[in-house]
């Protein structure tokens, strides 16, 4: 075995260590969206609730009419601040894979124009 066949077995080696690590890491970051996700929609339930419990409240205690507005001007806020997040995240995820991707191709020389 020359040393030609030996870095080429060990490149394609570390690529489909890199790939197996890759694979390894997409059902956690998943289940991590999938977390946010489902909490954002209990949090629109919650929202929904405090809307109706404010109007129910609003003729017998208006300072709990006024909490439970609160609490749907704070789940509305963070709504605003964590999808823009999430959606950052998703595409720098995206990114980073297809950089993988590419690196793992330049180095086993996918990267010949036939």
């Amino acid at each position: 075995m020359n040393t030609e066949n030996a870095k080429r077995i060990k490149d394609v080696l570390i690529a489909i260590l890199i790939i197996v690590g890759v694979l390894a890491i997409l059902p956690a970051i998943f289940i991590a969206i999938m977390t946010i996700l489902s909490i954002l929609i209990t949090g629109f339930s919650f929202a929904n609730i405090a809307l109706v419990e404010m109007m129910r409240q609003w003729s017998s205690n208006i300072w709990t009419s006024f909490f439970y507005f609160g609490l749907l001007v704070i789940e509305i806020g963070l709504l605003v601040i964590i999808i823009p997040i999430l959606v950052w995240v998703i595409k720098w995820l995206i990114k980073a894979v297809k950089w993988v991707i590419s690196a793992i191709k330049k180095r086993l020389g996918g990267n010949n124009k036939q």
